[in-house]
């Protein structure tokens, strides 16, 4: 194999002893390897030992006969022997099969190779395994080979065929270089799915059947078009066996070409043609094959099909699927592994299917494709699917959330700081019509003053904000809804609320009366005339003045206590009726379509 000439040393990269047996000529009387006379191939015998051979010594070195040299053997054949191995990491025979597959490209009926497992009995399939040819999935639709044929004239020539099997004109199956036509057979295209390990990546280059470079994309440079695709899928098997001829072009390692020499640039032009042709030929393909994997995965056409079941709902299901095609016909190979994410592709699909379907409800009837009546009954319909998808996620989400927020609460390592940032991104949590807090300058130079008031008024700093420092969390949260101040006191799960706590509750209110009653807080006081105190907690350890302080904020109306599981509920069951009831109108829509 090759033309190297340093192979026969090779073994000794990986053991110390080299035992060679080597039978053959005409079959000859002489004694067998039991001394007993016969006919058949004479036979020598030699060991070569890798210390002795790096022995610091003036002298020649001879290897050692073996008892088997000079005598007759009934079959011809060489067999070699490595023993004393070094200590290294042995690869199972699976990969072991699949790298020297990699290397010999594939077995042929003069040699073959047959790993035997020595840890193995017999009887265990996994023993023996002969090494047959380096298979990876070929991804449909994208394969260019290059065919070897005699003409009919008995001439040898070369074409290329393209993934549909017709000849492709404007790629050359090899190239020219001083007048002189070197042919490349074999052929390239895309894998089905993303490298799984080195030796599959890329194209791998042979001659005489051995290999003698891999190459991913001809050593292009990076940001040509496709290049993600090309880099992540392009495999490949390539046989030039001029690479040895005229001048020997494979690198002593027979890890590389030559790229440098003049007849290496111009199979290296030849193959970056090659690469950006396969990307143009290959784009749709890809696109196809991701799509059919979304949906193997996804099996999103039982999810439209569930989610618009009604005969009249058609167009929604189609369009429904044509976004999610868009979606997934964009999707990286990570993105494919990663269910959740495919999960929620799906939602996204099923939310925007009706608003896609209601605008080109509105554009038909804006081109008066329908008599008016029969075009708004068809608007009307849609336009309450629509409806009901946006508000059922929604309502969804937030019962997920819900249930994050259960999981926590049952964690004693959740800090209270971690419930208050969550109710300032969710301030429905506490009650099911609050939304979350828009941008409101007003507002927030509430926020900032009433700060400086506390200050200015007790000594003391108080933090309203959410804070990336760990130190600094806020005293409690203070939300605006339906122009009116929520204080929201957040306590965490099983805590007894103290006397010192209420003290510090009182004050904030007694604070917040002082600062919206202050001269110059009118505009303050205009917009937001009241406030309120929602205090979260699953236990109260009041006693004395304490406890008659909170009973009465209660009577007044100024404090609501609720405990978790309680407001929890109420905030779950509050969603689960919604869901429940858009369902529910959802079937009553389908049949009237």
């Amino acid at each position: 194999m090759g033309r190297k000439g340093v192979g026969k040393l090779a073994p000794f990269g990986i053991c110390h002893n080299i035992d060679v047996i080597s039978s053959g000529g005409v079959k000859v009387e002489g004694l067998d390897e039991k001394s007993a006379k016969g006919k058949g191939f004479s036979t020598a015998q030699f060991i070569l030992e890798r210390g002795k051979i790096l022995k610091d010594t003036d002298d020649d070195y001879h290897p050692a006969v073996g008892p088997l040299d000079g005598s007759v053997r009934p079959t011809s054949g060489t067999k070699i022997v490595l023993t004393k191995f070094d200590h290294r990491r042995v690869p199972t025979i699976d990969d072991f099969e699949r790298q020297l597959s990699q290397r010999f490209g594939l077995a042929t009926a003069n040699w073959k190779i047959t790993l035997i497992d020595s840890l193995k009995t017999n009887t265990d399939p996994n023993c023996r395994r002969v090494v047959g040819s380096f298979d990876v999935q070929v991804m449909p639709g994208t394969e260019i080979r290059f065919e070897q044929y005699k003409t009919k004239n008995g001439e040898v020539a070369y074409r290329t065929v393209g993934p549909d099997g017709k000849e492709i004109e404007d790629i050359s199956s090899g190239f020219y270089s001083e007048d002189k036509f070197y042919p490349v057979t074999g052929w390239v295209a895309y894998s089905k799915h993303l490298y799984k390990d080195d030796l599959m990546a890329g194209v791998r280059i042979y001659c005489r059947g051995k290999i003698a470079a891999q190459t991913r994309i001809f050593n292009m440079k990076a940001g040509f078009t496709g290049e993600y695709d090309i880099r992540s899928y392009l495999i490949g098997k390539l046989d030039a066996d001029w690479l040895d001829e005229s001048e020997d072009l494979i690198r002593t390692d027979r890890q590389d070409i030559l790229w440098s020499h003049e007849l290496g640039r111009a199979f290296e032009e030849w193959g970056q043609a090659l690469v950006k042709r396969l990307g143009a030929l290959t784009r749709q393909p890809k696109r196809k094959n991701t799509w059919e994997r979304f949906q193997e995965i996804s099996k999103i056409q039982a999810s439209v099909a569930k989610a618009f079941p009604a005969e009249g709902q058609k167009a929604i299901r189609e369009n429904t699927l044509e976004i999610a095609k868009t979606i997934a016909q964009s999707m990286r190979e990570d993105e494919l592994s990663d269910h959740d994410f495919i999960l929620s592709m799906v939602d996204l699909s099923i939310l925007l299917g009706p608003h896609i379907t209601l605008d080109q409800k509105l554009r038909e009837a804006a081109e008066g494709k329908d008599d008016a009546l029969s075009a708004l009954n068809g608007i009307l319909k849609t336009a309450r699917i629509a409806e009901l998808a946006g508000f059922g996620k929604i309502a969804d989400d937030r019962i997920k959330v819900i249930g994050r927020v259960e999981e926590l609460k049952d964690n004693p390592k959740t800090l209270e700081g971690a419930f208050q940032n969550l109710i300032e991104e969710a301030p429905w949590l506490i009650d099911p019509q609050w939304s979350p807090i828009s941008a409101n300058q007003t507002f927030t130079t509430l926020k900032a003053e009433f700060e400086k008031y506390y200050k200015k008024q007790t000594g003391e700093d108080l933090v309203l904000e959410t804070f990336t420092d760990s130190d600094k969390r806020a005293d409690f949260v203070l939300s605006n809804q339906d122009n009116r101040l929520e204080i929201i006191e957040i306590k965490r799960p099983q805590h007894s609320l103290t006397n010192e706590e209420m003290v510090r509750v009182n004050r904030y209110v007694d604070v917040m009366k002082e600062f919206l009653d202050a001269q110059g807080n009118e505009k303050f006081r205009q917009l937001f005339p009241g406030f309120h105190v929602t205090l979260v907690c699953d236990k109260i350890g009041l006693d004395g003045v304490h406890k008659k302080a909170f009973e009465a904020l209660e009577k007044e109306g100024q404090l609501t206590h609720i405990n978790w599981s309680a407001f929890l509920l109420r905030t779950r069951k509050t969603h689960e009726d919604f869901l429940n009831e858009a369902e529910r109108q959802k079937k009553i829509v389908a049949k009237t379509f």
